[in-house]
């Protein structure tokens, strides 16, 4: 867990720092960013809602794994996206670009605190979300595509 949070916090902060260079030099591709963010939430979103078995996943059983759950998240493509499109929506907010790392922090936090309460949450009410899976993967679909609705709209405006 500790890796996936200093994983998180060195994406975030690189995607940043090209969200920074970007939006200061090329405005048009952090809307092109965020437009293929959305996009792309929302095909997660369609394969959430399509899901309907029970998906084989590799799992790393050694929990001295740090480094490799460093690296994972610099190849795993939602970490990346999701660093460069909340990095957009960070400076299309008109926010200091002085305190991207603290910003770049936070979310790092913020994304560990999501993924720990995700698994506590998946633990206590596993049977419950197996037995009410279609509709648990229905609901979460729904959210997710609402949200990439909702980049994508910001995106171009």
């Amino acid at each position: 867990m500790f890796g996936i949070l200093v994983g998180t916090f060195l994406v975030f902060v690189i995607t940043s720092l090209i969200n920074l260079y970007l939006y200061s030099n090329f405005r048009i591709v952090t809307r092109i960013i965020g437009i293929f963010g959305g996009v792309f939430i929302l095909y997660l979103a369609l394969k959430m809602f399509l899901s309907r078995k029970d998906d084989d996943r590799l799992l790393i059983k050694n929990d001295k794994l740090f480094i490799m759950a460093v690296i994972l998240n610099f190849i795993n493509a939602k970490t990346i996206i999701f660093g460069l499109t909340i990095a957009t929506f960070y400076l299309e907010l008109g926010f200091d670009p002085d305190y991207i790392i603290l910003f770049s922090f936070l979310m790092a936090i913020l994304c560990f605190i999501a993924v720990v309460v995700w698994g506590l949450f998946g633990q206590v009410f596993k049977e419950v979300l197996n037995k009410y899976k279609v509709y648990y993967n229905i609901i979460m679909a729904l959210l997710l595509a609402y949200s990439a609705v909702m980049i994508i709209i910001e995106s171009i405006k």
